[in-house]
């Protein structure tokens, strides 16, 4: 869910399954894709077509200290997907020690700048 007024859209971890789908898979965007520019949104592979637009990635800073790039998998509605060694969602959420009860909270802080934090209950 997003607030338009606060600029900050958030992601709640519900259960022990979403630990697990956000620490092992990925963060699906779907509910707060309007958060963040249509044209961050990518391709889903090399392969696909490209979009009817210029694909502009957006840059994550996180509460961790970290920073990384990154565009929206069309499709999938995840950021690209990165190996958990490198500067991504993945590794931010594995990182982070997420439990149920916290939410993942971007806010946006420049035109292509978000900011990424872990909220607890």
């Amino acid at each position: 869910m997003s607030d338009a007024a606060t600029s900050t859209a958030r992601i709640p971890v519900r259960s022990p399954e979403d630990v697990w789908t956000f620490t092992q898979r990925n963060v699906p965007l779907w509910d707060i894709l309007d958060f963040f520019p249509f044209d961050a949104i990518g391709p889903r592979g090399p392969k696909d077509a490209p979009r009817p637009y210029e694909v502009r990635p957006i840059e994550i800073a996180t509460d961790l200290g970290w920073v990384f790039m990154t565009d929206i998998q069309y499709g999938t509605w995840v950021f690209r997907p990165k190996s958990p060694k490198q500067p991504g969602m993945m590794r931010w959420c594995q990182e982070r020690g997420l439990e149920p009860g916290d939410a993942i909270v971007f806010e946006k802080v420049g035109e292509r700048k978000f900011a990424l934090r872990r909220e607890r209950q």
